[in-house]
């Protein structure tokens, strides 16, 4: 089954615009000068679509990179900043764990978000879903007002509500699993005291914006973001199935720990 996975991109630093060159020269000198070569012009920016209620509308198809690794946007990584039981837990998961979605477990969030996995959204006044094509799952964001719980249940990507700041949506979430989840596919833990905010906004129509803090006292010493950029999926292209455990062809190999892209087609002992 073919993926439309994008291959990982460097870290983009994201801000309220996002750029869009709008045409280049092509040629050298040894063709004329720059001004007498043909411009390659790409179609301008269009605006971002907009509900009838007058709010950015996020619907749509969209894919980004995989991001495997969270702490490249931390100074020093994660190991800078974890708590003892942080470090503890992030050599249990690396040592003892199974990565959680080798065995079909929910990802989570902020793991679905940087997934490399495409996902849709669809928006109405009241609430708005998060449609995952990984593992074929998603998650639904009430905005009317209501605020989080004081003991939210524990699950993968906890109890979410949502607000609009201006043209930016805000999802804050708390409530999540422990165990068997991981932030990232480098096994960084999280905690059960683990909350987190995510911004998402469409600076135009093709682009959807992310930015998301994450703040774990339990693990971690301070909060900590990332940033990143999400495009829209061509026309025609939408989410396929994804039947986890369908044909998968690692689940005798998988060992305890983050799996390696480099060794990935090499044959791995089996675990004990």
């Amino acid at each position: 089954m073919e993926r439309r996975l994008v291959k990982p991109l460097a870290p983009v630093v994201v801000a309220l615009s996002v750029a869009i060159v709008v045409s280049t020269w092509q040629g050298s000198a040894a063709q004329g000068s720059a001004a007498q070569q043909p411009a390659t012009t790409k179609a301008p920016s269009r605006p971002a679509p907009r509900t009838a209620d007058g709010r950015p509308n996020l619907s749509g198809f969209w894919r980004g990179p995989l991001l495997r690794n969270m702490d490249k946007n931390v100074p020093g990584g994660f190991k800078a900043i974890f708590t003892p039981a942080g470090a503890a837990a992030y050599e249990r998961n690396r040592t003892k764990t199974i990565n959680p979605e080798g065995v079909c477990l929910f990802a989570g969030i902020p793991r679905a978000s940087i997934s490399g996995v495409p996902f849709q959204i669809v928006q109405s006044p009241n609430r708005i879903a998060f449609l995952y094509e990984l593992m074929w799952t998603f998650r639904s964001i009430p905005v009317d007002g209501r605020k989080l719980p004081a003991s939210p249940e524990p699950s993968f990507f906890g109890t979410p509500v949502g607000h609009w700041d201006k043209d930016v949506f805000v999802i804050e979430s708390a409530g999540f699993k422990e165990e068997q989840s991981w932030l990232d596919d480098d096994a960084h833990p999280h905690s059960d005291a683990m909350t987190v905010v995510e911004r998402w906004w469409r600076p135009d129509a093709d682009h959807l914006a992310h930015q998301i803090t994450v703040t774990d006292p339990k693990y971690y010493s301070r909060p900590f973001m990332f940033d990143r950029v999400f495009e829209h999926m061509p026309p025609g292209q939408e989410l396929i199935e994804y039947a986890c455990n369908e044909n998968n062809r690692d689940l005798p190999r998988l060992g305890f720990g983050p799996h390696e892209p480099e060794i990935y087609d090499t044959p791995q002992p089996p675990r004990k």
